[in-house]
């Protein structure tokens, strides 16, 4: 069965439009897609390759810079080699703790952007979605 929908991307406020762009660029792999501003914001949008998973990172401009903002808890990405994605995020300067591994096999590292939100990385997702599958 295929889907109607798909996720085309998650709109995260940030507080400074171009060290967030630069993090996930330049730390993470994203490609950045375009770039786009109106009154009421401005906004760059970043990829995983044309048509792949993508982040709007936007600062809001006039008065809904003071209207409060949430941020997602976190945002989880699957890896297909947990440790050659660490290291390459690690080549770009940027910390990264050790990699755990949890009951069934499945790796994990975390990091936080530059507004603090959680970015899980996740190897395994498949052995999860069986063992979560099973719980319904």
């Amino acid at each position: 069965m295929s889907n109607a929908i798909e996720i085309w991307h998650i709109a995260i406020p940030v507080t400074d439009l171009e060290r967030s762009v630069s993090f996930y660029c330049g730390n993470l792999g994203f490609e950045l897609a375009g770039r786009d501003e109106y009154p009421t914001m401005k906004q760059a949008f970043v990829s995983l390759g044309e048509s792949g998973f993508t982040l709007e990172l936007f600062v809001p401009l006039g008065e809904e810079a003071d209207k409060p903002r949430r941020l997602p808890d976190h945002l989880a990405f699957e890896c297909q080699n947990i440790e050659d994605y660490r290291a390459r995020v690690m080549g770009s300067g940027f910390s990264v703790p050790e990699t755990e591994t949890f009951p069934g096999g499945m790796k994990h590292f975390e990091l936080h952007d530059p507004d603090g939100v959680k970015l899980d990385f996740f190897q395994g997702r498949l052995g999860y979605d069986t063992f979560i599958s099973s719980n319904k």
